[in-house]
């Protein structure tokens, strides 16, 4: 019976190890009318909107799989940092006494020019598998890369014009 228990806990560890879920955080909660926490919010969801299980055996047996790692890896981290931005920006937002809000500019400011370079980094990582040398051998797998640096990209100068228009 002990054995039984072993085996399946081995089992089940094995499996998440293998298979991880994406543990998402709690939906925004704070309404807002700004359209760079909709533009934000609608970037992020694009970059999450995937299913967890969509192709992780396939990407382990692809011929890409190190490409189909590193492009993961930079979604995932993008997601978070968007993530964080857009509850910075809503607490701004929502932050009604003028004080309070002139002191918490500075800070979002710089935290917006954190996360502006590190999106900037994750966008060269989505991009290292094109090379040079490229380690892309699927055409989907390039697509993919493409697609993810260009979001991010456009993610990083949202984030950019947004800190610009804090004064």
């Amino acid at each position: 019976m002990t054995s039984c228990k072993t085996a399946l806990v081995t089992l089940a560890v094995a499996l998440f190890a293998t298979f991880p879920f994406r543990l998402g955080a709690q939906e925004d909660v704070l309404p807002s009318s700004d359209p760079n926490l909709t533009a934000l919010r609608a970037q992020r969801s694009a970059l999450v909107s995937f299913d967890p299980f969509d192709s992780r055996i396939s990407h382990v047996m692809s011929p890409d799989a190190q490409a189909l790692g590193m492009l993961d890896d930079a979604e995932s981290s993008a997601s978070d940092e968007l993530r964080a931005v857009i509850d910075l920006l809503a607490v701004y937002e929502n932050v009604q006494c003028e004080a309070d809000r002139a002191k918490l500019k500075p800070l979002l400011k710089d935290r917006l020019h954190l996360y502006s370079d590190l999106l900037g980094s994750e966008a060269e990582k989505a991009a290292m598998p094109l090379g040079p040398p490229s380690i892309v051998s699927l055409p989907a797998t390039s697509k993919k890369a493409l697609k993810l640096h260009d979001d991010l990209i456009a993610a990083k100068n949202r984030l950019d014009v947004i800190a610009a228009s804090l004064k």
